[in-house]
């Protein structure tokens, strides 16, 4: 077992929890390795009521402590290094609207890039770079940072989701994945637990693409997403293959979509928790975009919605949005945003979803 990271910090409250992760100092470059480093700062104090519920704003479904039904109205996001974006997965094909850049990043902000995104079951937005985490007020086009909590991490959390209610706990849990291929749940008082690894790359993915780095650990691409389900917890995580993980020298630029046993997700457990291996996320045979003969870039978003996946990757500096088949990993361009490169997603635990046959 590795020596723990240094752990993220969390604050919780009557169910909802929050927690923020990691980023490249320097922003991503357009087909970056990873998504970097965090650097270490100072943190003021926190108490609950510097949880901030902006009213008037629908940013996605408000339930109860206990879950509910899914509710109408659940948003999936993505972002680019300094823009946030919104699309309604329950009108096909999804398309994304630009809601306005963070008003914390670039000139006279914090932190130069916006590396991450979290959503909890009430659909509130958290919004993580390298240096703070910022709950999210959006106010007509722009979206206000509306408090700066600064970090104190400098573990390499590349992906974070919501653990659903009742997987580690009573209450939702952050849950970070790092290069390392390891998961950490993050708790109310800041402490870090590992929750399990991705496991070992195989020799092939099952559908005829062959992996030059077999038997070493998974790396963590680009981000993980787990939802509720109604009990039924289903989980997915892009990674990648790496001759000398944690390192992200040399790693295959085509990532692999898994599925994620969310059960399996244990305090202290440091075994596997990958349940399938889906498939390389490359071009389908059905699609036709030709653009795009190359591949898609480095998926370092995803959000789930029904028997869809969507990836938002980033590739020469555009952005593209991808539907990904979870039965094999292979994809399909719903649109591409140029000089629009992606660099995370998110969508609320409560998002319906039909697992893998």
């Amino acid at each position: 077992m590795r020596q723990p990271l240094s752990p993220f910090v969390m604050v919780a409250a009557w169910g909802l929890a929050l927690a923020w992760g990691c980023g490249e100092p320097g922003g991503l470059g357009p087909d970056a390795g990873g998504k970097g480093s965090s650097a270490d700062s100072g943190m003021s104090g926190l108490d609950v009521d510097d949880i901030v519920i902006q009213p008037g704003v629908d940013t996605g479904p408000t339930v109860g402590r206990d879950g509910g039904s899914t509710p109408s109205g659940v948003l999936i996001w993505a972002h680019t290094d300094n823009a946030l974006f919104r699309g309604d997965p329950s009108t096909q094909p999804l398309q994304l609207t630009r809601v306005g850049s963070f008003d914390c990043i670039g000139d006279g902000g914090t932190s130069s890039s916006m590396t991450d995104l979290a959503v909890n079951m009430n659909g509130q937005l958290f919004g993580v770079s390298a240096a703070a985490v910022y709950p999210l007020e959006i106010r007509g086009s722009s979206v206000h940072c509306a408090e700066t909590w600064r970090l104190q991490s400098s573990g390499r959390f590349y992906g974070m989701t919501f653990a659903p209610a009742g997987v580690l706990g009573p209450e939702e849990m952050l849950v970070g994945a790092n290069s390392a291929g390891e998961l950490w749940a993050i708790d109310a008082q800041g402490s870090a637990t590992q929750v399990g690894t991705f496991g070992q790359v195989p020799a092939d993915d099952g559908h005829g693409h062959v992996y030059a780095n077999a038997g070493k650990d998974w790396e963590l691409s680009g981000d993980i997403v787990f939802l509720s389900n109604d009990g039924d917890p289903v989980g997915f995580a892009t990674l990648r293959d790496c001759p000398n993980p944690p390192s992200t020298t040399g790693c295959n630029r085509v990532d692999t979509l898994v599925e994620i046993d969310v059960t399996k997700l244990a305090l202290g457990n440091t075994a596997s928790v990958t349940k399938s291996v889906r498939g390389q996320v490359v071009k389908g045979a059905g699609c036709n975009d030709p653009s795009t003969a190359t591949g898609y870039g480095s998926t370092y978003g995803i959000a789930a919605w029904n028997d869809k996946v969507f990836g938002f990757s980033r590739k020469s500096g555009d952005g593209y949005l991808i539907e990904i088949d979870n039965q094999d990993g292979t994809a399909c361009l719903v649109q591409r945003y140029p000089d629009d490169a992606f660099a995370g997603a998110g969508v609320s635990t409560l998002a319906p979803v039909q697992g893998p046959n």
